[in-house]
């Protein structure tokens, strides 16, 4: 069982790291320079996530209400494992900006890019993956880039440069960071994708031949945008990888993958435990949480003015380690 794990979530791996050496490849022949990787980290933001979310929230199915509970535990779990983050990163006192990473980077797992494939080849039981997306879409997408404004606003090196000394930046600068999300294209994007969704559109608007064109339309060239996600991102990811970004800071390299390949979905078990979620949910809950770090808080950090080389050491580590964490999470929900 375990060998068989295994061998599925290597499967799924090997792209995603050959995505990475491919782009530090690139990087090092200088064919992606330094000054491309802003670039492509804001077409992923700008363009090609936010494309990926209104298709995904267009075309979600209708859901049980049973999967709701599901998907508050697994939030809970996540900002449980956030504020054990902040604590540890308060205890060792780290610098904010340090500090902020290891927040984001411990809680907010690769549930789309990763966890869409391994359940979809580990299927827990039949018809289970429209929870998956729940869970990704509500539990971690939403909740990471709403975060990832606010400790932003708190935390991020800006925030420390307008008040030297004290470590606690000005309210104008939080308000700026939190007005920043909810103008931002990707939280657009949320709110267009669910409108579509939730819009009691007629049914004789449905079946006009001409709308209906329109729509095959518009999903085909918000799917071919959505697909260049995962490697663009990736691809940044391996241009900006420095060696010594583990190297500098091996601590907090350790405690991020310490917190979200273990405590997270050990969180992620007990809350839905606690709150009588259904087995077949909490199986997918705990697996959805051993995810790594999820490859856009790279970027996020970077944006948000946080320890963006950390970040991105804390990414590639615990995605490597997550290699054998999976498949034992995986063996032990059977």
């Amino acid at each position: 069982m375990f060998v068989e794990t295994l061998l599925t979530v290597l499967r799924v791996l090997a792209p995603l790291f050959l995505l990475i050496l491919l782009g530090a490849f690139l990087r090092r022949k200088n064919l992606i320079p330094l000054t491309a990787i802003p670039v492509l980290n804001g077409l992923v933001v700008n363009v090609t996530l936010p494309a990926l979310v209104v298709l995904s929230l267009a075309n979600a199915p209708q859901l049980p209400p049973s999967y709701a509970l599901a998907t508050l535990c697994f939030l809970g779990a996540n900002l449980a494992t956030m504020g054990i983050a902040f604590a540890i990163g308060l205890a060792c006192r780290l610098p904010r900006p340090l500090r902020g990473a290891l927040m984001l980077t411990a809680s907010f797992g690769n549930t789309g890019f990763l966890g869409y494939p391994i359940t979809l080849a580990r299927p827990l039981v039949a018809g289970i993956f429209p929870a998956a997306v729940l869970l990704d879409q509500f539990a971690m997408t939403l909740p990471l880039y709403l975060s990832a404004a606010l400790v932003g606003g708190a935390f991020g090196g800006r925030s420390e440069a307008s008040h030297p000394g004290t470590g606690t930046p000005p309210a104008s600068s939080r308000r700026k960071t939190i007005l920043r999300f909810f103008r931002s294209p990707i939280f657009l994007s949320m709110l267009l994708g669910l409108v579509a969704r939730l819009l009691p559109w007629p049914d004789a608007l449905r079946s006009e031949p001409q709308m209906q064109a329109l729509g095959q339309i518009t999903a085909q060239t918000l799917g071919y945008l959505g697909q260049g996600t995962t490697p663009i991102v990736l691809l940044a990811l391996g241009a900006a990888l420095r060696p010594g970004a583990v190297r500098r800071s091996p601590v907090p390299v350790a405690l991020a993958c310490g917190l979200k390949l273990f405590v997270a979905p050990l969180l992620a078990w007990g809350a839905c435990h606690l709150a009588g979620v259904p087995g077949d949910l909490t199986a997918l809950a705990v697996q959805m949480g051993a995810m790594p770090t999820a490859v856009v808080c790279s970027v996020l950090c970077t944006q948000n003015a946080l320890e963006g080389d950390l970040a991105v050491g804390i990414v590639f580590a615990s995605t490597a380690l997550s290699a054998i964490t999976i498949p034992l999470v995986i063996s032990l929900l059977y």
